[in-house]
């Protein structure tokens, strides 16, 4: 028979709806659906629920455990003759092949719905599949099954918060807590339907106990796994029951991806925690995968979820002597951080001299990062473990380590600000720095941190003194470089809270110690510094001569090579030069000068300049009377400042294209738009 009937059966709407239409259609061949998923999450009980839901369309269901994860498994010699056994047969040949084309020949012949749980692999499934008729079946397996020609496949994830705070209500019924201690309680189960249904048995047979006590219970990681106990319920033995099918690479593998700190991880930090090269730690993922025990997500990323993460940390403890577990932790953090290193200086100036002279630093797998566009998908995916790498060198005292890393990423920072650990990283680097002595790196490492409070706290107050401090330490080192990015730095932060003349007079001094000093990369930052303390000013003519100045600086046969620095510079200059053309109501060239930004900017991905570029745009075609052009530019850059984040410009946008609408109402032929500088004002790099 059939899995009892659940009355409280909750969420999974889309998939059961698609399975029962799947088995339900008419095809050629036999319809074959196939759910897998990771133990714990519901395979056995939405089968069971589809054949209800089907029922009426076919004349018999049958079910059978196939015992995929018991020692062993039912055969499939033994399957087929439990089938024939259900179907009434009384007398099958001895043979097994000529068993299974005789119970797959009835199966062709009659409307049948066979539910096939958990599958060990194809070959238990394969004799039981009728080549045609109207027959259907439906396989439930840890196993991804991938031989078998399935016409519907269901990869289970998590439920959804709300479904399962639903599924927990149900169980509850009228005793249950609160909807917050609810979802609390949903969450340690990380939204598992076994964990769930383990945790409402757990509540609904102990009258004393509330919601909020057993999240009590349950908060803490050590305790959790054997809080999910109910009777002959137990979450922990659904996982090891997986993982005891795994080879012995494959389950150190598992337990070790418990040492990492994101929420996914790529092949490359899998070799390196397990020991193996990269072709070999692709094979044992594939491995976890094919059993559920990991989920392979886009960008060939993998992922433990939360409970089975606690469980990989149990046979981790378990299996491992501390000893070991440190040495596997301290060659992992070696290991991203040097790629880190070797990742950020894919967009420094000078990469393309030398673009991997740090491979023979890294030990272990040496990964092909390309160019920038695959070194920073790999910074971006592997962040939240290179971040912890980094933490834990600044609290070991490797202050060297820690400076080297910042400095290799700050090119990177730029087109990435969006992310929020900027100012942990820069805070940490220019700590590191102090705690060095020495000036040249205080001053250049104040100077980061000062960008990053700015641009990503918005701290004014905190970005001054930083930069402050860079400014009195590159002067202790006589270094007219640094003096230059630190004053360039003070301009920005000076003109961001207003003070417009000191802004000014520091973005000149900056310009002077960059000329002084030859650095091609700061001068035509300085000078853009410059450009946006006049254009504030009201004096757009001398911003426009200021910014073609840095834009010919950046075109400069001595620069260009140095591309990944002036792409983006480029792209910002033309903005500036934008907005600074609308300013003086030269609004042809700032159109133009516009669509060259928003052509650099597309190419670096870069969404702050693209989102200013698009704004200027759409008052340049307003006011040159073309309110259609206009619209389409202001919407696109209101829908890319909402995608950053920024309200305040984003409200900006939103005046002028409410502004440019009401005129498209009204008939007018040239539409007003607001003269303010809208340029990003922002402490480049």
């Amino acid at each position: 028979p059939l899995p009892g009937a659940l009355a409280d059966f909750t969420g999974r709407e889309t998939e059961r709806a698609a399975l029962a239409a799947a088995l339900c259609a008419p095809a050629a061949g036999v319809a074959l659906a196939v759910v897998t998923g990771p133990p714990g999450f519901g395979k056995t009980t939405l089968a069971a629920q589809v054949a209800r839901d089907v029922r009426g369309h076919v004349d018999q269901v049958l079910f059978l455990d196939l015992r995929g994860v018991d020692p062993d498994p039912v055969t499939p010699d033994a399957a087929v003759r439990r089938v024939a056994d259900a179907l009434g047969v009384v007398d099958l040949p001895p043979d097994p092949h000529a068993a299974a084309d005789h119970v797959r020949g009835l199966l062709a012949g009659r409307r049948v719905l066979l539910v096939l749980d958990n599958a060990a692999g194809e070959e238990q499934v394969r004799p039981l599949l009728p080549p045609e008729g109207g027959s259907a079946v439906l396989v439930t397996s840890r196993r991804t099954l991938a031989g078998l020609d399935a016409t519907h496949r269901v990869a289970l994830d998590r439920l959804t918060p709300a479904d399962s705070v639903a599924l927990l209500a149900r169980m509850l019924g009228a005793g249950a807590d609160g909807a917050g201690d609810l979802a609390r309680l949903a969450e340690l189960c990380a939204d598992v339907p076994l964990a769930l249904r383990i945790a409402g048995h757990r509540l609904a047979t102990r009258s004393g106990w509330s919601v909020a006590g057993l999240v009590r219970r349950m908060a803490s990681d050590d305790r959790r796994l054997d809080a999910l106990a109910a009777g002959d319920l137990r979450v922990k033995a659904a996982f090891t029951s997986s993982y005891e099918q795994l080879g012995p690479g494959a389950q150190r593998l598992f337990r070790r991806l418990a040492l990492v700190d994101a929420p996914d991880t790529g092949a490359g930090l899998a070799a390196v925690l397990v020991g193996e090269t990269l072709w070999r730690t692709e094979d044992l993922l594939d491995e976890l995968t094919d059993l559920s025990l990991v989920q392979h997500h886009r960008g060939d990323r993998f992922q433990l979820h939360d409970l089975l993460r606690l469980f990989a940390r149990y046979e981790l403890d378990l299996q491992e002597d501390p000893a070991t577990v440190a040495a596997v932790r301290a060659s992992a953090d070696d290991w991203l951080l040097a790629t880190t290193v070797r990742a950020g200086r894919r967009f420094e100036p000078d990469f393309a001299d030398d673009p991997d002279r740090d491979a023979a630093a890294t030990a272990g797998p040496v990964l092909d990062l390309g160019g920038p566009e695959g070194a920073g998908a790999w910074l971006r995916a592997e962040s939240g473990s290179w971040l912890a790498a980094l933490r834990r060198a600044a609290t070991a005292g490797d202050h060297r380590r820690v400076v080297d890393v910042a400095e290799a990423l700050h090119w990177f920072s730029d087109l990435w600000s969006r992310w929020g650990h900027w100012p942990e990283v820069f805070d940490l680097s220019a700590d590191a720095a102090t705690r060095l002595g020495d000036d040249r790196l205080v001053a250049t490492h104040e100077g980061y941190r000062a960008w990053a409070q700015l641009e990503c706290r918005g701290d004014a107050g905190r970005a001054a003194a930083a930069a402050d401090r860079a400014l009195a330490a590159a002067r202790r080192a006589g270094d007219r470089a640094q003096e230059g990015w630190a004053l360039s730095y003070g301009s920005w932060i000076a003109g961001r809270v207003g003070d417009l003349v000191t802004a000014e007079a520091s973005a000149r001094a900056a310009v002077a110690c960059q000329l002084a000093s030859g650095d091609r990369e700061a001068a035509p930052q300085a000078l853009l510094a410059l450009a946006s303390a006049q254009s504030r000013l009201g004096r757009y003519e001398d911003a426009v001569a200021t910014i073609r100045e840095a834009v010919a600086l950046l075109e400069d046969p001595a620069t260009r090579p140095r591309a990944q620095v002036a792409a983006f510079t480029s792209a910002s200059a033309h903005d500036y030069l934008a907005n600074a053309l609308a300013g003086a109501q030269r609004w042809a060239e700032a159109r133009d000068a516009a669509t060259t930004a928003l052509g650099i900017a597309a190419d670096l991905g870069v969404p702050r300049t693209a989102a200013a570029s698009h704004h200027v745009r759409g008052r340049a075609h307003a006011a040159l009377g073309d309110p259609v052009a206009a619209v389409a530019d202001l919407e696109a850059a209101l829908a890319l400042r909402r995608e950053i984040g920024d309200t305040v410009r984003a409200d900006l946008v939103a005046e002028d294209l409410e502004r440019v609408r009401r005129t498209r109402a009204s008939g007018d032929e040239e539409p007003s738009t607001s003269t303010g500088v809208v340029t990003e004002a922002d402490a480049s790099r």
